[in-house]
């Protein structure tokens, strides 16, 4: 993961970085959009290495 940031720490900074795109027009700053994109590879990572460990829902339950 990037510089040791937690997981928390990740989807902070894709929000601050999301809430900074729409507040310029929806143009990113240089080096946003690279960043925005990495950050999104590593929430993806995380988020399949807890279905396989059976730590997230997959939405092949349904209640009744």
């Amino acid at each position: 993961m990037s510089e040791n940031m937690s997981y928390s720490q990740v989807l902070y900074e894709m929000f601050d970085i999301k809430n900074e795109w729409r507040r310029n027009d929806y143009t990113y700053l240089e080096g946003q959009k690279e960043r925005y994109e990495f950050l999104l590879e590593v929430r993806r990572a995380r988020v399949v290495q807890m279905q396989q460990d059976g730590r997230a829902h997959d939405g092949s339950m349904q209640s009744g």
